[in-house]
């Protein structure tokens, strides 16, 4: 029985008393269909469940009429301090939701492990790690080490049968796993989340060729079946010609039917190269819809469905996301939702519609730390449909929180919030280097120069380079527009200097292009690349190397917020060379921990890294400075988010 306690909040219980049932039910994962192979080798029982009924709300018998839409919630105004008998009561439901996984995921574990801290209990929704054929990996991100059993939640989450389903979230790893072990007595809980993409793959998948591809496949199904075809017809081939060689005097017309059926081969083989070469340059179209006729398609789209359903059709892969996430959050029904980027925020305000119609209350953070505002999107389609996403969902959410004061400026006259966005930089904990564990550094890129992958040490170690060589690191996803080309050019003036790339993905195209390039100059044994290190080991490890750069284009998203690398770098102590953007320029100016120097010019990135490699001493100084980097801690910057949640969800029972 479910009642509506004087403050609006729903308990559930005998007698409403306000105390939750805590036994503990297990989820089941999406997609599983009763009656498999599975179900059917089980001894008889009651009959198997709806599959989608563990992940619906259980709707209260006493419930309140549902609202007609999402409302803010009454809070206490901004900047208030929380009363007095607000902290958080023990089992205050939290979840953090980021479209990344555990391992690129690093604000939102730090946003987690803060909440935590507060008393809340945490479950960090992530994107489930795939293996090397795009398949789940049944290890999860966190490995077999990382299993803890499936993920529980109490019994007002289970399915509206009340028995729950068997399985784990999402169809991942162990809901309640946490990368790199079980993880600390009551810190988040880690829950993968596997993202099937059919929605967003289903364009490329059946492209539409057109007048100027009119062989090409329809799609990759048909491509892949001709594929195995003549696979098929070649073994058939080499067994017949095997079979004509071990007699004597084959017969003649024997011979000229094998020749013939080795000609019919070849030609099917060039003729299904021919169709593939046009189904891969139309797959290539339908991923990079820049061309004129896609803006104007684009242009129409937008007009005829409206800023509320023009998002669906032009990015369908935002509801991948609903269809994997969203069921999880109603299993979870969790009083905040904090959701990261772009992509989580619409998946979060559905989750708390769909709540608050169920009669339980539940806000919204939205935390903008992705895609600040004047971010490059590939195509006028993508950009269009994340604006209208955007647009539609930001007013709903009932608190956000972004990076910078200029990007809050900028949210607050964009979609004219009520209130104003709390500041919190994406800052590394507040820690001295130290050695990172013997996990952290992976494998440099076979492309690169083979190097020692040393299990201590840092970066340095891990390139194989001595502790005399002049060593520059850059941190973080690679792309044109971060400027690394333009260390790249650099390296053949700079004579024994190193580069190190410490990326995400080392298989990246553009890492290839740029080891290309370095090949091309002359310079392929200077420059490294080195793969995935965990967040709050990032500091530590780069703390080996000499300089950190950060020669980023002056784009409109670049002169709003400090990246986080530039954070990294000072963590690790590292004097820094920075392109002349507003943010970076002005921090390195008034600290005086590296030179500036001209975006894409690449004379006047080799002077100012000569000016920090002759006296890098002077520029390390700044940080031996106090408090000058207290102000740039997760600890610090991380202060007003337990104040904004509890003021948010309003007093709590104890």
């Amino acid at each position: 029985m479910t009642t509506r306690a004087a403050d609006g909040r729903h308990s559930c219980g005998p007698a409403a008393t306000g105390e939750r049932d805590r036994r503990p039910v297990t989820v089941r994962p999406p997609g599983r269909t009763p009656g498999t192979p599975e179900d059917r080798e089980r001894p008889a029982g009651p009959p198997a469940e709806d599959p989608g009924t563990a992940y619906r709300e259980r709707r209260p018998t006493e419930a309140a009429p549902a609202p007609a839409g999402r409302s803010h919630h009454p809070a206490a105004p901004p900047g208030a301090a929380a009363p007095p008998g607000t902290a958080p009561a023990v089992g205050v439901r939290v979840a953090v939701l980021t479209a990344g996984s555990a391992e690129s995921a690093a604000r939102a574990h730090r946003v987690a492990r803060t909440a935590a801290g507060a008393g809340y209990d945490v479950h960090l929704l992530v994107r489930a790690s795939t293996g090397p054929a795009g398949h789940p990996d049944p290890a999860g991100p966190a490995g077999p080490a990382g299993s803890a059993g499936p993920l529980r939640v109490p019994s007002g989450a289970e399915g509206s049968d009340g028995t729950g389903g068997a399985g784990t979230a999402g169809g991942g790893s162990s809901g309640g796993a946490r990368p790199g072990g079980a993880g600390p007595p009551g810190g988040p809980r880690t829950v993968p989340v596997t993202v099937g993409g059919t929605l967003a793959r289903n364009r490329l998948r059946r492209p539409r060729p057109g007048l100027r591809r009119p062989l090409a496949y329809r799609s990759e199904d048909a491509w892949r079946y001709r594929l195995a075809r003549l696979a098929a017809r070649r073994a058939l081939l080499r067994t017949r010609a095997a079979e004509l060689s071990m007699r004597h005097r084959p017969a003649p017309f024997a011979l000229i039917a094998l020749a013939v059926a080795r000609l019919a081969h070849v030609v099917g083989r060039l003729w299904t190269r021919m169709r593939a070469a046009q189904y891969r340059s139309a797959t290539a179209r339908r991923a990079s819809p820049d061309s004129f006729a896609d803006d104007v398609a684009t242009a129409v789209v937008r007009a005829v469905s409206g800023k509320h359903r023009a998002w669906q059709r032009l990015a369908p892969g935002l509801l991948d996301l609903e269809t994997a996430y969203g069921p999880v959050l109603d299993a979870l029904r969790p009083q905040l939702i904090h959701a990261h980027g772009q992509r989580m925020l619409g998946v979060a305000v559905r989750a708390a519609l769909r709540a608050e119609a169920a009669g339980h209350r539940t806000v919204v953070v939205w935390d903008a730390a992705e895609h600040l505002p004047g971010t490059r999107f590939p195509s006028r389609r993508t950009a269009t449909a994340y604006d209208a996403h955007e647009r539609v969902y930001a007013p709903r959410a009932d608190a956000v929180v972004t990076v910078s004061e200029a990007c809050a400026d900028l949210l607050a006259r964009r979609h004219r919030l009520p209130e104003r966005p709390a500041v919190v930089v994406d800052a590394p904990s507040l820690s001295p280097p130290s050695p990172p564990s013997p996990q952290s550094p992976q494998p440099v890129h076979p492309a690169a120069q083979p190097v020692r992958t040393a299990p201590r040490g840092g970066v340095r170690s891990c390139c194989g380079l001595a502790g005399d060589v002049p060593l520059l690191v850059h941190s973080g996803p690679v792309s044109e527009e971060r400027g690394l080309l333009t260390v790249v050019e650099a390296l053949p003036k700079l004579y024994d200097l190193h580069a190190a790339f410490v990326v995400p993905d080392p298989g990246a195209p553009y890492v290839r292009r740029l080891l290309d390039r370095a090949a091309d100059a002359g310079v392929a044994g200077r420059l490294h690349v080195v793969g995935h290190v965990p967040h709050e080991q990032v500091p530590a490890f780069l703390a080996t190397a000499d300089i950190g750069v950060a020669p980023v284009h002056p784009l409109p998203h670049h002169q709003v917020a400090l990246p986080a690398r530039y954070f990294e770098y000072a963590h690790a102590r590292l004097p820094v060379v920075v392109s002349d953007v507003r943010p970076m320029a002005a921090a390195t100016l008034a600290l005086g921990n590296g030179e500036v120097f001209r975006a894409r010019d690449t004379a006047d990135f080799v002077r100012a890294v000569g000016a920090v490699l002759t006296n890098p001493q002077r520029y390390r100084r700044a940080y031996e400075r106090p408090g000058a980097l207290d102000q740039w801690s997760w600890e610090a910057a991380s202060a007003p988010l337990p104040a904004l949640w509890a003021r948010l969800l309003g007093p709590q029972p104890r």
